[in-house]
């Protein structure tokens, strides 16, 4: 007997919430760093090895990268060395995680009953956090079901034996996928020690640290761990970790992965309400909640920003235990409280429809990527030549421009100082720069306001709509 809602009103709701899903990755807008990730790709098709035009420069990304996101870059470049190097193409690979991740989550259910299922695979197909970012290029949904995969092999079925070896290595190819995937090794050898032994533990940790181990082996062959090195301690993304009182702000604001918006506070408030109404039956014993505590207590320590993205490496399980408690414990509640849940849920749906339209609307507003960029193209007839642009207008260009990264100064200021726009202009003629396009710094950026001077130094303005502007020298 259901508990919440019938089969028939699950079966319904996940059907037209899958097609909904599917309809936003047609023409999905462009996150502002999915062309970075493309580049390394591309490159990676192209020389055999990673590395950044866009970054020509900065931190000696042009010659290579060493510190990436490897196992995410690669299974681009697989995908992309088959389908070219297109927008859409550069998404695949996020999606077919994001959606694999629904799968194991569905496979995990089978130890308890139809209705936690159902109940799982809404709370994590519905969750607004993974309906904006499934369908960005971004090694966030791989890293979790890599993730995901790895505690399943930890925690079988009852029929089953915990499986240290293949949980490490899947937890080793998490942490390849994203440094954040570390988080699962952390938490699978704390977790085998509590519940099972240290021996475990052991062989959990030298299958995933073998894995990990490959994260340097491009370096080793090139004879270039030293710059590995540099590059770690330089890269813009960890230097929040590296400074005593920017971790400590980190730390302090850790809460805010979870409540950063309504897409991550619905699944977050409705965990935290199911804790305290359950609380008196809810033991650490149970081994999908002690492993969420460590993941939870690992990222504290480790993370670097309390970006909202980030809040998908714990979506999987949130909807498992939260699923759980609400069908295992509900029966022996009042009424009243079944009610009140039934209404959560409720609310829960309305969350994701109101992002699932603001993602639609996104994608129908915000002009298509590839044809933006041969628009602003045809305004600059000089192929071959330097161009200042954001990242974007690397998707469908690169072979006709030597484009660097509008970014790549956006970082110089974060670094050093205000870079005035006459410095800036004067700078790009030294570097023989034809065309300087800006997107006035939106997309993290360098910012060239759209009031800019139509003339500045030896650049002139010709071309400008709400979106763009293009600078040409004369």
């Amino acid at each position: 007997m259901p508990v919440l809602f019938t089969k028939r009103t699950y079966e319904s709701v996940l059907i037209l919430l899958l097609i909904a899903l599917v309809i936003t990755f047609f023409n999905r807008a462009e996150y502002y760093d999915e062309a970075w990730f493309a580049e390394q790709s591309f490159w990676l098709i192209r020389d055999g090895r990673v590395r950044s035009e866009l970054f020509r420069d900065y931190n000696g990304w042009e010659k290579s990268i060493y510190v990436f996101h490897k196992l995410f870059i690669y299974a681009g470049a697989l995908i992309m060395s088959v389908t070219g190097v297109t927008v859409a193409a550069s998404k695949v690979v996020s999606i077919l995680f994001g959606l694999l991740g629904g799968y194991l989550l569905w496979l995990y259910g089978k130890r308890y009953s139809l209705e936690h299922q159902w109940l799982s695979l809404f709370l994590y197909l519905g969750c607004g956090t993974l309906i904006r970012y499934i369908s960005v290029n971004r090694p966030e949904t791989m890293c979790m079901a890599l993730g995901l995969a790895s505690y399943l092999a930890l925690d079988p079925p009852k029929q089953s034996r915990s499986n240290p070896v293949m949980a490490g290595m899947l937890a080793g190819l998490a942490a390849l996928t994203h440094l954040n995937g570390l988080i699962y090794l952390i938490a699978g050898t704390s977790w085998l020690f509590i519940k099972i032994d240290w021996k475990s533990a052991f062989v959990f940790v030298i299958a995933g640290s073998l894995t990990l181990s490959i994260y340097g082996l491009d370096a080793l062959l090139d004879g270039n761990v030293a710059l590995l090195l540099q590059q770690f301690f330089n890269d813009p993304a960890t230097q929040e970790n590296l400074h005593f009182s920017d971790k400590l702000a980190v730390l302090a604001d850790y809460h805010q992965i979870f409540f950063h918006s309504q897409n991550e506070a619905a699944l977050s408030v409705l965990f935290i309400l199911c804790a305290i109404t359950f609380r008196k039956r809810i033991s650490l014993s149970q081994p999908v909640l002690l492993y969420t505590l460590l993941i939870l207590s690992s990222f504290w320590l480790l993370t670097k920003s309390d970006t909202d993205i980030y809040f998908l490496l714990f979506v999987p399980w949130l909807a498992i235990i939260t699923a759980h408690w609400l069908v295992t414990y509900l029966p022996d509640q009042p009424v009243l409280q079944r009610r009140a849940s039934r209404i959560l849920l409720y609310l829960y749906a309305l969350v994701s429809l109101i992002q699932l339209r603001e993602v639609i609307v996104e994608n129908q507003t915000v002009p298509n990527t590839e044809d933006r960029n041969a628009l602003l193209a045809s305004y600059m007839p000089a192929t071959n030549t330097k161009v200042i642009a954001p990242l974007a207008f690397f998707f469908g260009q690169m072979d006709n421009y030597k484009i660097r990264g509008l970014t790549y100064y956006y970082l110089l200021e974060r670094e050093n100082k205000e870079i005035p726009l006459s410095t800036f202009f004067k700078t790009a003629k030294e570097d023989n720069v034809k065309y300087i396009i800006s997107d006035y710094g939106q997309n993290a950026s360098y910012n060239i306001p759209s009031d800019a001077p139509v003339q500045i130094g030896n650049y002139k303005r010709i071309f400008q709509d709400r979106w763009n502007s293009i600078y040409a020298r004369q």
